[in-house]
């Protein structure tokens, strides 16, 4: 990526304005592209306002997440999908307006949405490169695909593994599901930094992470190791970046249970699409 981008390239982040999101976006600023972020609470940007554009968004709304992405896809044509916004499971289970485990719908199911809306509309032939934020728990992540939407074996940290899991294979499910288009769809593990997506944490909780935060690296190193990482001509689908160099193939999972899963999946949110 030059220091300075064609005006007609645009980025969109989700989450892009706390943290790690926030971060990315002022990098793609600085670089001259023009900026789209999504967010529960707006943010106002002082540098290069003039290419930036807040859309307040839930994801924990799937018709939130609809009009949003029905409203970005008539106004811009994205070269760069950024898939941040997530949450840490909250210790106890919790129900989306729609009726789905909150993790599973903020971190995953409403980027599926948001991405097919914007894929669907996008220019033929023009390419678009997503990178999908996921964690290194998506490894100890269980092989049982299905929608949580019940409290019964529900653990927190099991169902943030598990939608950090969903969240990297979609970047081996879109390219086969669209392959005639010229995308790329790689996820990217940021190991451990700071940031603020233990918002729903206890309290005891958030006051440990605040102190433990000063010894982590900061949200600016890592939006620089992904902004290097999107630099790259040769990304390959269905990989897992955690630097230019350091990178490994997402688990090839594909049974009958994986297929029920993104069928089921898009009985969701297929009426959004329409």
């Amino acid at each position: 990526m030059a220091n300075s981008a064609p005006e007609s390239l645009k980025v969109l982040v989700t989450g892009g304005t706390s943290g790690l999101g926030l971060s990315i976006v002022k990098l793609f600023l600085r670089k001259g592209y023009e900026v789209v972020a999504t967010g529960r609470q707006p943010v106002i940007i002082h540098e290069n306002a003039g290419r930036f554009t807040f859309l307040m968004t839930d994801f924990s709304s799937l018709k939130q997440t609809e009009v949003a992405a029905k409203n970005l896809s008539r106004n811009f044509k994205f070269d760069i999908v950024i898939n941040n916004a997530g949450v840490l499971s909250p210790p106890d289970f919790l129900l989306t307006v729609d009726g789905f485990e909150y993790t599973f719908q903020v971190n995953f199911l409403s980027h599926l949405l948001l991405n097919e809306i914007i894929l669907c509309s996008a220019r033929p032939g023009k390419p678009v490169r997503i990178l999908n934020v996921t964690s290194m728990v998506y490894r100890i992540a269980e092989n049982q695909f299905k929608i949580p939407d019940s409290e019964s074996g529900y653990r927190p940290l099991k169902a943030y593994a598990n939608s950090k899991l969903y969240l990297a294979l979609m970047c081996v499910h879109l390219p086969d599901r669209y392959p005639a288009m010229n995308l790329k769809c790689i996820a990217f593990d940021p190991g451990i930094f700071s940031s603020g997506i233990y918002r729903m944490q206890k309290k005891w909780f958030r006051v440990m992470y605040r102190a433990g935060a000063l010894f982590m690296k900061s949200p600016e190193i890592t939006a620089i190791r992904i902004g290097k990482i999107l630099e790259r001509e040769d990304l390959i689908n269905g990989t897992i970046y955690q630097s230019v160099n350091r990178k490994k193939k997402i688990p090839a999972i594909e049974n009958k249970a994986t297929s029920d899963f993104w069928n089921e999946c898009y009985k969701v949110i297929g009426p959004f699409l329409t």
